[in-house]
């Protein structure tokens, strides 16, 4: 059995570009899915300039760090293995739920760090929130065909969404 050489791996990724590109510019872009991924990106973050604690930002931005390379991680390696997969992106060359990955879903569990008095109250609200990502916000995007689960189940984002949450919450806490 022949196995492909880097070149031609290369070509077929060059491939892959040109119709993801091609994609993009004649199936996402301007579409009102793709106005609604632009204000996912953005509006959480202005909401969070206005209400973060000022005096915790450097904290708050330190945990929204890693909950972004985590989500994006993961982001990247489940739809590169086709575990998910996104049909409609903000931008043609980033990993593939941008405005998931570096504003909702860190935005969201900032938020939830920051008004938590205690672990157990942080724990409560990130079950609440893992939840409603995984089970409520997963499925809304399966409706609009934003998103699709090939290899996946919306539980496994449940524990997911829980796990960086802890993951996050302890890394934090030990840097401090």
């Amino acid at each position: 059995m022949k196995y492909p050489t880097f070149e031609e791996v290369k070509k077929a990724r060059e491939a892959l570009r040109d119709i993801s590109i091609q994609h993009w510019l004649h199936d996402d872009l301007f579409t009102w899915r793709w106005w609604l991924l632009l204000i996912a990106a953005t509006i959480p973050w202005l909401i969070w300039l206005k209400l973060r604690d000022k005096k915790r930002s450097f904290e708050l931005l330190s945990y929204g760090l890693i909950w972004a390379v985590l989500a994006s991680i993961a982001d990247v390696i489940g739809a590169d293995l086709m575990l998910w997969g996104y049909p409609d992106k903000l931008l043609p060359m980033v990993p593939p739920l941008l405005p998931a990955d570096i504003t909702v879903i860190p935005v969201s569990f900032m938020f939830i760090y920051q008004y938590s008095k205690d672990f157990k109250t942080y724990l409560i609200y990130s079950l609440l929130l893992s939840a409603f990502f995984g089970y409520i916000l997963e499925h809304l995007f399966e409706k609009w065909e934003m998103f699709t689960l090939d290899k996946w189940t919306h539980t496994y984002s449940f524990i997911g969404f829980f796990v960086f949450a802890l993951i996050d919450y302890f890394m934090i806490k030990k840097l401090k």
